[in-house]
């Protein structure tokens, strides 16, 4: 899937910089972005949802952290610029959601009482799989600060208010 050439590598760092302030006021220390217009908005990484969980941790301090597929992996280093340099891919005998909370306490994200935020595009399934591996994380919805953000801005007309 293309991505968007008009908009260069430093404009998707300030636009990460900026949700990570937004982070900071409403007291998250990550946030987990599953395929959508907000992931797009902020990396410029645009990929389709599938059975097969690919995702990204964005923590109020550092880099990004990405988890896909194994199998993906050649394709989606072609598409991320950002964080490029942590990658978790999984292989089908193995979970997803262990690589997230990895990269959440990798992040500094991942002690008990952390606050996530999950983006409201994530699929139930995505969220119950982490939140069952790091149970002591208390989960909230990301609308507020991607709002905050301007990650909302690639909300198409008619969609989530």
């Amino acid at each position: 899937m293309p991505q968007n050439p008009a908009t260069p590598t430093a404009a998707y760092r300030q636009r990460i910089a900026k949700l990570q302030d937004a982070m900071k006021e409403f007291g998250l220390q990550a946030v987990v972005l599953e395929p959508g217009p907000a992931m797009q908005y902020l990396t410029g990484v645009r990929w389709g949802k599938s059975e097969r969980t690919f995702a990204v941790v964005l923590p109020a301090k550092g880099e990004p952290v990405w988890v896909l597929p194994g199998f993906e992996e050649m394709r989606a280093r072609e598409l991320i610029h950002l964080g490029n340099d942590d990658i978790r891919i999984w292989q089908e005998d193995e979970s997803p959601y262990a690589r997230i909370v990895e990269g959440l306490r990798d992040r500094g994200a991942g002690v008990p009482g952390s606050r996530i935020g999950i983006d409201e595009a994530a699929r139930f399934f995505v969220f119950d799989g982490i939140r069952k591996l790091a149970p002591k994380l208390e989960y909230l919805g990301a609308r507020e600060v991607l709002h905050a953000a301007g990650a909302d801005a690639a909300q198409p007309a008619g969609g989530r208010k």
